[in-house]
């Protein structure tokens, strides 16, 4: 019997420890403490509390069997981890080999844990099922425990792998290396500058939001001896990010898209975020050749001060390569491309001013390797919405602006201005922008400052959403026309009352679970 209870005690522990273990995945691997995780492990504690008071009811009634007591104290905190897996399957946990490395000590450790609270048992002659609620309440620190143990190992594995990655490059002498960063439009400017570049080069370009460098290393596994351009998004959380990656990977192209107010919570302040993104342009050589988006006012300021002989500066309205003639529509953009003293007419599928300045650091970049405005216009014509980047879609009648993946003021302000342009029923669903520090209140209140001049209705969810309403109601907007969930499930849930034929509805922001 007691084999039994040691099996069922243990599976019940691991599944509770897959919620912080997949909260700590969300974070980057970061051991701090998060507001999602506290929530859960408050929950967790409330049904060990009542199946321990189910395991005195049934001890004073005189029918604790081995077997009641079990089933009691079991099944309140299996149907929470069970229920709780199940309904948090947004961003479930990615099982890797690291994660499994780390499963592997966290069981070991729960076990010794497990025995000591045993023997505890046995020495008071009081029932074990008085003593496992030690067991859960320690779980978020034997986790951790097990990560602080283990990262030695996995700091040592990661930095194989990207020494690999870097060994490649080093050997790949006729390879063109691209590095793209900024605090939005890594992405979106590396898939247009891609699909562009490909119609005269073989071109590799890293996948999805692979910015890291675990990430980047996978990427360069693509590599191979036909590859003529490979581009790499650098993504930051605090400074020297950009620069171990730049630094390693040698690019000879650095683009800087635009900086923002994100990620202060780890930055600190706007003046890091551009210190840390500038790391790029301080790797490129002498021979660099340094792209910044003109149309950014922080951007600009570090083109100012780049003493590069290559640098080139974007601009929608001047320079050698500038557009003219801009139309843009809910159902796409045209403008005529002029690279010098020539002209070209394009179409592309993708909406909003914000995607011209994207297509315009591209075409930089392709007019800096060589090619002519002839490929470059085609190249446009085959460019595709990057997902949940601006994406447009369709169905059911309502047309989606899909722009979850953008979380800074200066995207969603391009969104919204994006939103501005049809003249159907808009409703905006937002869970706010998070990682602002000292300015999340400040940049949140003034979203809903932004959203008052757009939005028909306001859906608003999560804990950012009393700041949101602050600035629509501040504003002057009907607190009639928003509308306030607990969850993004929720507020899907409700869409069927809300929404109707015709509605152009944009989608800000999906947070993942550890907000």
């Amino acid at each position: 019997m007691q084999i039994v209870i040691c099996i069922v005690f243990a599976i019940l522990l691991v599944f509770a420890a897959i919620r912080n273990i997949n909260i700590i995945q969300l974070q980057s691997y970061s051991l701090g403490f998060f507001g999602a995780e506290t929530n859960y492990q408050i929950g967790l504690y409330a049904m060990v509390f009542i199946a321990e008071v189910l395991c005195l009811v049934l001890s004073l009634i005189n029918v604790a069997t081995w077997y009641a007591m079990l089933l009691s104290f079991a099944l309140p905190i299996s149907v929470y981890v069970i229920v709780d897996l199940v309904r948090k399957s947004k961003t479930p946990l990615v099982v890797t080999a690291r994660v499994m490395r780390y499963f592997v000590l966290f069981t070991l450790f729960t076990l010794s844990l497990f025995g000591g609270v045993y023997y505890l048992s046995l020495v008071t002659k009081i029932s074990i099922f008085y003593f496992v609620w030690i067991n859960f309440l320690l779980t978020p620190l034997v986790v951790r425990l097990a990560f602080l143990i283990i990262s030695p190992l996995e700091k040592h594995i990661h930095n194989k792998y990207f020494l690999k990655a870097v060994k490649k490059l080093d050997e790949c002498q006729n390879l063109m290396k691209i590095g793209i960063t900024g605090s939005y439009g890594k992405t979106s400017v590396k898939n247009i500058m891609a699909t562009i570049l490909s119609e005269s080069f073989e071109v590799i370009a890293s996948p999805f939001s692979y910015n890291t460098p675990m990430g980047l290393a996978k990427s360069v596994n693509e590599i191979t001896e036909s590859t003529q351009v490979f581009i790499m998004e650098i993504g930051a959380r605090k400074i020297g990010d950009v620069a171990k990656i730049a630094k390693a990977l040698k690019p000879q192209v650095g683009v800087i898209t635009g900086i923002a107010a994100q990620h202060l919570k780890t930055f600190g302040s706007v003046e890091d975020v551009m210190r840390g993104k500038y790391e790029l342009i301080e790797a490129l050589d002498s021979n660099g050749l340094a792209v910044f988006n003109g149309e950014n006012a922080r951007v600009k300021n570090m083109y100012d001060r780049c003493i590069l002989p290559n640098k080139m500066i974007t601009s929608m309205d001047s320079g050698n390569i500038c557009v003219e003639n801009l139309v843009t529509t809910t159902e796409g953009s045209m403008f005529d491309l002029k690279i010098g003293d020539s002209i070209r007419n394009c179409h592309t599928k993708l909406v909003g001013r914000h995607n011209i300045e994207n297509i315009l650091l591209a075409v930089t970049v392709a007019v800096g390797l060589g090619m002519d405005i002839d490929s470059i216009s085609y190249g446009i014509e085959k460019l595709e919405f990057t997902p949940h980047r601006l994406e447009v879609i369709k169905a059911n009648g309502i047309t989606i602006i899909d722009d979850s993946y953008n979380a800074n003021e200066v995207g969603v302000k391009v969104a919204l201005d994006t939103l501005s342009m049809f003249d159907s029923r808009k409703v905006v669903l937002c869970q706010g922008i998070v990682e602002g520090g000292e300015k999340e209140e400040e940049i949140n209140y003034n979203l809903g400052v932004k959203m008052s001049s757009v939005a028909d209705i306001a859906i608003l969810v999560g804990k950012l959403a009393d700041k949101l309403q602050k600035g629509l109601i501040d504003s002057g907007y009907n607190p009639t026309r928003i509308i306030k969930f607990k969850n993004l499930r929720e507020a899907q849930t409700a869409f069927k009352d809300t929404l109707r034929a015709g509605d152009v509805l944009l989608l800000l922001n999906d947070l993942p679970d550890n907000y």
